[in-house]
């Protein structure tokens, strides 16, 4: 667990400058730190560094900047500090001159002081901050005005810039990310370039404690001779001990991978992007979409992303169109792989993101030129150009009209969940042979609608199957009265079942709703996989608007609250640490209501506004739980209607149908 630095403590380690550069280490430790608005735990990892006691084998040398506060008074807020971590000391604190850390020159010339005054067996260079994966990067400084951060394409030109001048001789045996989203395919390609042996970081967003320091540290010290793989797998298991401390139920993930194997999986790669860009060329969006839809997004938080998906979904969702090239890219990836540590509510990832866009297709054009690596990989560059020109170009609206009340014991025929697989067959990967394989897809279920279960049907035509992507259902709580029309949404509901050859859809509602504090309360997944689904709650949490993250293991109708997060700040950057609930904290559940006047004229749009339910005073091992939602002795009158999710990112209503409960 980390700890404060205590009074006596700083005064310890903010004595006066010591000596200048150290001899010649086994190892140097180059952390770029840009704190922004995690300057606290940016402090709590300096701390960690100090506590670990490296020798004279060790050099840490930090440049931290980027923040309108530090912790440390000795820390100048809005500057670029400079130190190197001995023996509990800051040694050779100084003030840079003033750059933004989200500049490149930035970086290189940090890099290019570590490599001159710092020279050592191995070197180690960290990246600290926020992460946003392929799209924007990483480093967002909070003391310029537009939250400056490093693209991919400046920590190429950095990086590029220190080869010019050093030649061979630059040499980086790790290169990491303590932030969050940055184990990417599209930065591992872009490191392989360079001399440098491996790459860490987290696919999945990172906790605000972040990596945990001494553990690995004191150990490299007291062994200098471990190998850089033994490091990788030593700070991944730092983080997962530390991260599963702190949160038990947390999503977590830190994998390391060799750069010279990446090397070869970049040329495979693009072999693979070739068949990916013929596919974009037939015009071949509705398959490309569905697989996109079906993906876990690492980060996604209500309906933000950055659109990262792990390499090994993405190969497995699209290896029909090429199988002999998708099975060479995954062999590749798995022998390229170091560690790939994780926590067992995800699905097992195969240690790279890569970006394929849905959530930020409309500001694609803008990101883009921040990992635009046509020299490294053009054709992935290519495809996502010609993927998201697609998704842009154009829409759909589906012809449904109101769902119709399917009648208990109706038997529903060839009907599949989530999955599409319209050829009857499914590419899959066999582990023994590690090769894609065509096998009889799953035969379709038949279903019988129970005595305590609210089935609703649709037919699509077959134009409009061909435009769908996946069917949500909503569900609203009639509160109408004489003076007023007035409905409460509570959400969207997957539990949708659709058959695929005849374009009957089905939603089946058994009458019970998630429950917290015995209320409804408005329920909005997050995220699924095989093992857990991740849902989120509006509220107000003493005062203030937020979400409660949900995590409910599959199978069970009971969800744990694994805290309270609001998601993205208003820069567009994850939020990495999740608000730990304690008793006594006052929780409001926010409802949306739809309202019009009993006199307003029938064409009138309706109003929309939000409310507040009762307020539930937190205790620790409070569940969110599904309950039968009916009132003892009164109906509860309900609306029902399907959302159609088009191939596009649209989505058409049906009208509503009502029914009592």
């Amino acid at each position: 667990m980390k700890r404060w630095i205590t009074g006596a403590v700083i005064a310890l380690l903010m004595l006066a400058v010591c000596a200048w550069a150290s001899a010649e280490a086994s190892t140097t430790i180059l952390v770029y730190m840009c704190g922004a608005d995690l300057y606290e735990d940016a402090c709590m990892d300096i701390y960690e560094m100090a506590e670990a006691e490296a020798g004279d084998d060790v050099n840490i040398v930090v440049l931290a900047g980027g923040a309108e506060n530090w912790d440390y008074e000795e820390l100048k807020a809005g500057q670029r500090n400079f130190f190197e971590i001995r023996d509990w000391d800051f040694q050779n604190l100084s003030v840079w001159p003033y750059k933004s850390m989200g500049s490149p020159e930035s970086l290189q010339e940090f890099l290019e002081y570590g490599f001159e005054h710092y020279p050592a067996d191995r070197m180690i260079t960290i990246l600290w901050d926020h992460g946003s994966g392929t799209e924007a990067g990483v480093c967002f400084d909070s003391t310029t005005r537009d939250e400056d951060g490093l693209t991919l394409v400046e920590i190429n030109n950095a990086l590029y810039h220190m080869y010019q001048k050093l030649g061979d001789s630059f040499h980086i045996d790790i290169f990491g990310c303590d932030a969050c989203l940055m184990a990417t395919y599209e930065m591992a390609a872009m490191l392989s370039n360079y001399n440098i042996d491996c790459f860490i970081g987290s696919e999945e967003l990172e906790p605000g404690l972040g990596w945990s320091y001494t553990p690995w540290i004191k150990a490299l010290d007291q062994n200098p001779d471990m190998t850089d793989e033994e490091i990788c797998r030593s700070i991944a298991t730092a983080f997962m001990d530390a991260g599963l401390a702190d949160n038990p139920n947390d999503y977590l993930t830190l994998s390391a991978v060799s750069l010279p194997g990446i090397r070869k999986l970049t040329a495979s790669m693009e072999n693979f992007a070739a068949y990916m860009i013929q596919e974009v060329k037939n015009g071949n969006i509705a398959e490309i979409r569905r697989g996109r839809s079906r993906m876990y997004t690492f980060g996604s938080f209500d309906d933000a992303s950055w659109d990262m998906v792990d390499m090994g979904a993405v190969l497995d969702a699209y290896a029909s169109f090429a199988p002999e090239s998708a099975a060479e890219a995954r062999r590749l990836l798995a022998k390229s792989l170091i560690v790939s540590a994780q926590t067992d509510n995800l699905a097992e990832l195969s240690g790279l993101a890569v970006l394929l866009p849905q959530d930020t297709t409309n500001e694609f054009d803008y990101y883009s030129s921040g990992f635009g690596f046509s020299a490294y990989v053009p054709n992935w560059v290519d495809f996502l150009n010609g993927y998201a020109d697609l998704l842009r170009g154009s829409s759909y609206t589906f012809s449904a009209s109101a769902p119709q009340q399917v009648t208990v014991g109706t038997p529903l025929t060839g009907i599949t969940s989530f999955a599409y697989s319209p050829s009857g067959t499914a590419t899959v990967w066999n582990d023994e042979t590690e090769e894609y394989q065509e096998v009889a897809a799953p035969e379709a279920e038949e279903y019988v609608v129970g005595l305590n279960e609210y089935g609703f049907t649709s037919v699509l035509t077959a134009e409009d199957m061909a435009n769908l992507d996946y069917v949500e259902g909503m569900l609203l709580v009639d509160e109408s009265d004489d003076e007023m029309t007035c409905f409460v949404d509570f959400g969207l509901m997957r539990n949708n079942l659709i058959n695929w050859q005849t374009g009957e859809v089905v939603s089946l509602f058994d009458g019970t709703w998630p429950c917290f504090g015995d209320q409804m309360i408005v329920l909005y997944d997050q995220s699924s996989n095989e093992n857990s689904r991740r849902s989120l709650i509006p509220v107000k949490l003493n005062g203030e608007y937020t979400y409660l993250l949900v995590l409910f293991r599959n199978g069970s109708t009971e969800g744990t609250i694994l805290g309270a997060n609001a998601g993205y700040d208003e820069n567009g950057l994850p939020i990495r640490s999740v608000t730990k609930l304690k008793d006594g904290d006052k929780i409001i559940p926010i409802y949306t209501m739809y309202y019009q006047d009993a006199n307003a004229d029938e064409d009138a749009d309706m109003e929309e506004t939000e409310f507040e339910g009762d307020e539930i005073i937190w205790h620790e091992g409070m569940k969110v739980t599904y309950e039968d939602v009916s009132e003892e002795g009164e109906s509860l009158n309900m609306l029902f209607c399907f959302v159609f999710n088009d191939i596009f990112g649209d989505s058409t209503m049906s009208d509503f149908i009502a029914f009592e409960l």
